[in-house]
């Protein structure tokens, strides 16, 4: 089995941190069962991503990564985050003032975690390997099936329809891709969060981001300041 799919829990646990603390029901299982080999199978060897004739990443990279334009994305060439969350601030008279973000793990199994200082924590980390979600073709199927992973107890009406910073360099102006989100508020020993999700099938990439906030009125002015900051990097090749 891939390492980075058996270290999913792992990287899983970790990224969900900030949404998981004081309370949130928000619960991880196992990484999904990767096929079994029988004993007459090929031993495993690497297998390069497909090329695909005529495929035009610059094309890819300037349009909207719809649910549906997931099927443009070459196969098997994964997809990673961008983000600027640790650089340190404009401060006066041009002299940079402290980062608002606070670095605490940085690509640990996949997973990178932030906190501010108001009390805040961002989890943002990519899987691959994970055939068993994926439904072929489906990328909003697919998403769905990885937020119910996430968190089991979700229904498909509780989750809407997101938006992320589609650009290859986070805090620059380009499309968006869409995320499914789950959000919760807060309440008695529990943290205002928000869950956002994407598989990508087609480049075998899932991307998940977490953000939690003491109270609801902070997630909801957090979540476009971190927007910001934060976007999904389109492939190069």
């Amino acid at each position: 089995m891939n390492v980075r799919v058996g270290m999913w829990k792992t990287a899983a646990m970790a990224a969900v941190l900030g949404a998981a603390l004081s309370g949130c029901t928000i619960s991880i299982p196992d990484a999904p069962p990767a096929a079994t080999e029988t004993a007459t199978s090929a031993p495993t060897t690497y297998a390069p991503p497909k090329i695909v004739a005529g495929h035009d990443a610059a094309a890819v990279a300037g349009a909207p990564m719809t649910f549906a334009a997931g099927n443009t994305l070459q196969p098997g060439v994964p997809v990673e985050f961008s983000d600027t969350l640790g650089q340190p601030t404009e401060g006066s008279l041009s002299t940079p003032g402290p980062p608002e973000w606070k670095l605490l793990k940085n690509n640990v199994a996949g997973a990178t975690q932030y906190s501010n200082a108001p009390g805040c924590q961002l989890a943002h980390w990519t899987t691959s390997n994970q055939a068993p979600l994926i439904s072929a073709g489906d990328d909003k199927s697919s998403t769905i099936n990885l937020m119910k992973y996430l968190i089991p107890s979700v229904t498909e009406s509780a989750l809407t329809e997101a938006k992320l910073p589609w650009v290859g360099e986070a805090g620059k102006k380009g499309p968006a891709i869409s995320f499914l989100a789950f959000t919760i508020k807060a309440g008695k020993g529990v943290m205002a969060s928000t869950v956002w999700a994407r598989m990508l099938g087609t480049a075998d990439t899932g991307l998940v981001v977490t953000l939690t906030c003491p109270t609801d009125d902070l997630l909801a002015s957090t979540t476009p300041k971190m927007m910001t900051k934060l976007s999904v990097a389109p492939p190069s090749n």
